[in-house]
């Protein structure tokens, strides 16, 4: 059986979905796509789209290895799949790599298209959820990991909800500071993530002592 999940993965686990959901180099899209709506309608807009964020996160994190099991894709595979992407986010971020325009269709609520899928939450936090799943499969674990995943959508939702007073004190040059720095500590992150997923693939590529690091969303070594 898997160790029960330890205080300071899960606190890595919810810093790492939180930088790579990015509310805060996000929020342009969020004001660009709610600005004809009152101030009310935002603050409402803001609760849902964090709302959403937290029923994928947690869908993802309950279903996602039956979803893997059904299609015969191995967990290891999966890992480095995932983290790649997760890095090329990280990279993107941090060289303030232009995004594909993103737009809801005239009268549609941008709530869950685009913003919580797959603006906030894309490919490379599912993944992130779907990876922690497979490391701790205890009830007890999957419901931690999944207030992680509630907290996550709060915090998006407060972010999203200040989000005019925020544009107005950072300006667009402390936002895009911020950006980078997350897009530096997801990278850090992403890159640690696969090497010990290779360390798991390929036991002997990594010697000369223990590491100490510590895994992302799954323990060192996974029960078979």
């Amino acid at each position: 059986m898997d160790p029960a999940v330890s205080a300071p993965t899960l606190v890595t686990a919810a810093i790492a979905l939180f930088t790579i959901t990015n509310p805060i180099g996000t929020l342009p899209i969020f004001l660009s796509l709610t600005k004809d709506q009152t101030a009310g309608q935002q603050r409402r807009t803001a609760v849902l789209v964090g709302l959403a964020v937290a029923v994928v996160l947690v869908v993802s994190l309950l279903a996602g290895n039956y979803i893997l099991g059904w299609f015969g894709i191995d967990i290891t595979a999966f890992k480095i799949a995932g983290n790649a992407l997760v890095a090329t986010i990280g990279w993107g971020m941090l060289t303030a790599k232009a995004a594909d325009a993103v737009a809801a269709r005239p009268g549609q609520s941008p709530v869950v298209v685009p913003l919580a899928i797959p603006v906030l939450a894309g490919p490379g936090a599912i993944a992130l959820a779907i990876t922690f799943a497979h490391g701790y499969a205890d009830p007890v674990d999957y419901l931690l990991g999944s207030i992680v995943c509630v907290v996550v959508g709060v915090l998006v939702a407060v972010v999203f909800f200040v989000g005019p007073w925020v544009a107005r004190l950072l300006k667009p040059t402390g936002m895009s500071i911020l950006t980078r720095v997350f897009g530096l500590l997801l990278l850090a992150i992403a890159v640690q993530s696969i090497m010990l997923a290779l360390g798991e693939a390929f036991p002997g590529l990594f010697t000369g002592g223990t590491s100490t690091l510590m895994p992302l969303p799954s323990p060192t070594a996974t029960g078979s």
